[in-house]
Parts: C-alpha cells; structure tokens; sequence
C-alpha cells in the first residue's frame, strides 16, 4: 500500500494544519507493516515520507540561524506570499500547474491523504479527505471569494468517498448539517500537544529576554493573523484597560500572517506603535512552550474553528486560558475555559483585568485540571491508518 499525503501546509513557516500533518505522520511511521508506505506529495513531486523527511522540515521551523535572520527572512517571505495571493490569474495559473502534476504522479501511489482539505485536481484514486473546518462556508467574508468558490467546488468532488476524517466532534456535526454526510463514514482524529508543550520550565528565562518578556506580566494570543481569528475585538477590549495596565502587560500575538490579515483601529494601532500590543510573528515550538507557561492570560477569542490546537497547548503548558464562547472551545476545554461572548468587548476587557488582578495561580483554585486524555497523536495515528487500509483494500 502506497499512500501519498498532501503536504503542501508543510511549507515553513507551519500553521496549524501544518503542524496537524506532521505529528500526525511522525506517529503514524511507527505503525507501518512492511509492505505500506507513505509519500509526501509538496505539489510538484512525489518523495518518501519518512524520518528524514519530517526531520528535514522541523529543521526549516527550527531557530538555529539568529533570531533576527529568521524573523526578518520570514516577514520577506510572508509578504512574497501575501503579494502572491492577491494576483487572481497567477494564482489560477499556479494551481493549474500542481493539478497536472498531481495527475502526473498518481501512478506513483494507490491512495491519497487530502491532508489540506481538497486535492490539486480530481481523482482517479481513492482519496481520503481530511476537512479541518467549514469556515469557508460558515465565513465566507473572512476568505478572498476566489479561494471559497474553488474550495467548495474542489469538495464536493471528494463528499462521495467512503470516508471522510475530521478533527472535532463539532466538525463532525458541522459536516453532517451542511452536506448531509452520514456520521458512519465521519471520523474524528483530534490533535495533540507536541513534545515541547508541558509544564515543567526549560530555560524560560531566555526566552522570555529574547522577546522582551517578563513571566507573568503578559498577555498571550497565538494562531495565524485572518479576519475569523477575532484579534480586532480583543485588541479594542484590551485598548480600555488603564494605561499603567497596559504599559506592564503587554498583549502578544504569536503566529503568521495570514488570508485577509487584520485592520487596527486607531487606538489599537497607537498602543502598537508604542509596545504595548506586540505582533511578533511565528514562534518556533520551544519558544511557544515558554511563552505558554510563562503568560498571565491565553486568549484565543476566534469566531469560528474547526478545532483550536493553541488551546490544547496552552492547556498542556498548565497556562490559564480565556477562550470564545463557540461549540469546539468547549469541547476541547471543558470547565478548563473561561468562556466570553467573541463580540463582547466588555467582556473581554474584564476578564482580562481580573487574570490580571488575581495574579498567577489563580487559576488552579478555581478550574478543574485540564482533561488532555482525549488528544493523543498514537491514536489519531491508528485511527487514520485504518481508514488508509480500508480503503486500499476497498471496503
């Protein structure tokens, strides 16, 4: 059995889809009988996928060149990319090209893992979808119209095959209510926290002087920067606080830009102008661990998402966590969760004054310890590794 994996969201630096894709394949490695195999398809070839593969692109996430190299050679990349995106006929020409060297490729392998939603062109092999959200549906203002017309084109081409894998039960629901898919062929194989994101301390301090940063005197947002992630709200809710607030606690973005980018208002541009609010791009794991542990307040006040796998590492890092009031938030968190209204800003704001106010530690008298049980790489491994060998063997 040769299975190949769309791993064009491996491209550096990761967002959550690409780190969803490699833990999950460097878990399934393990698993294989001799007679399986498992490819990687970037859009342009075909190669093995394996150990040196996966060691090859954390390698790319790594912070082994100087800080200020990686940061600045990301922001030249990031906005090549952003440029890219707005170009209507380059990026048609662009996918036109990956879909006639995905038809090239299929004699190379007996099924494909559709890891990032859709496939570059129809099948003639068996395909197993992986759909991470239906913000594209659900959302569509938050996506270029361009990109939801062929999303919800490419799809429906992939909703007649024997099954379809999601990341979260409200996923699961998501895609029953939309595409009236039966929930037998739906399997959930949730995230996990990667190794770097635990409680115990590993030379924090440094990184916390690398970004300018005092343990427990900020404030922590993490994912990549689109419309749907819901930074305006809490940027506006945090712009009220008292300037002497403001001035100690510093609000931090982590994660790349993304489709859309985001519009500050003028207040909120001023406090980033002078510090207060801080974009600082994409962090590599062992800095987000530390960032994580050593933050007053994880917020993540998104609109929608299919799972939110900055909570489940902000959890695994024992951080306290304030999250939208939306469906998946609760079922990842559970009594873990502050829970706020994503348009309430009032609401917001007071939340974030009372982690402040309270201090470290707060947090362990008043919430249940996190559940992290359910989210494990081994069986998210074994679970997709089944539907690979069902549908080899058609059934």
């Amino acid at each position: 059995m040769r299975v190949a994996i769309d791993t064009r969201a491996l491209r550096p630096p990761l967002t959550g889809i690409g780190h969803f894709v490699h833990r999950l394949m460097d878990a399934m490695l393990p698993l294989l009988t001799p007679d399986e195999t498992l490819l990687s398809f970037n859009g342009w070839r075909i190669e093995s996928l394996d150990r040196h593969f996966l060691a090859r692109t954390e390698a790319r996430n790594s912070n082994q060149v100087s800080a200020n190299s990686a940061r600045s050679a990301r922001h030249l990349a990031n906005g090549a990319l952003a440029l890219l995106r707005q170009i209507y006929l380059l990026r048609r020409g662009y996918r036109a090209m990956q879909a006639s060297f995905f038809l090239h490729a299929e004699k190379s392998f007996d099924l494909f893992h559709a890891a990032n939603f859709v496939t570059p062109a129809t099948p003639n092999k068996p395909v197993l979808p992986l759909i991470h959200d239906l913000s594209h549906i659900r959302h569509p203002q938050a996506h270029p119209k361009e990109r939801v017309e062929w999303l919800e084109a490419q799809l429906k081409l992939l909703l007649g095959m024997p099954y379809l894998q999601t990341v979260s039960q409200f996923c699961k629901s998501e895609i029953i209510a939309v595409f009236g898919v039966s929930p037998d062929r739906i399997y959930v194989t949730y995230a996990a926290p990667g190794a770097h994101f635990r409680p115990d301390r590993d030379d924090d301090e440094a990184c916390l002087r690398s970004y300018k940063l005092v343990s427990g005197k900020y404030l922590l947002v993490v994912g990549t920067r689109e419309p749907r992630k819901n930074f305006n709200t809490l940027a506006e809710a945090y712009a009220t606080l008292p300037a002497a607030m403001q001035a100690h606690f510093p609000l931090v973005w982590a994660g790349p830009p993304g489709w859309g980018d985001i519009a500050l208002s003028p207040a909120v541009e001023r406090a980033k102008e002078i510090g207060q609010i801080r974009l600082i791009g994409y962090v590599p794991d062992r800095e987000l661990a530390a960032l994580y542990r050593n933050t007053a307040l994880f917020v993540m006040p998104s609109i929608y998402e299919g799972f939110g796998m900055p909570v489940v590492e902000a959890m695994a890092c024992g951080a306290r966590v304030a999250l939208s009031r939306i469906p998946v938030f609760k079922e990842i968190a559970g009594s873990y969760g502050q829970y706020i209204d994503p348009m309430d800003i009032e609401g917001w704001r007071q939340v974030i004054k009372d982690a402040i106010d309270e201090g470290p530690g707060a947090v362990d008298a008043r919430r249940a310890p996190p559940d992290l049980t359910r989210f494990s790489w081994h069986s998210s491994a074994v679970t997709t590794l089944d539907l690979y060998r069902r549908l080899a063997q058609g059934k």
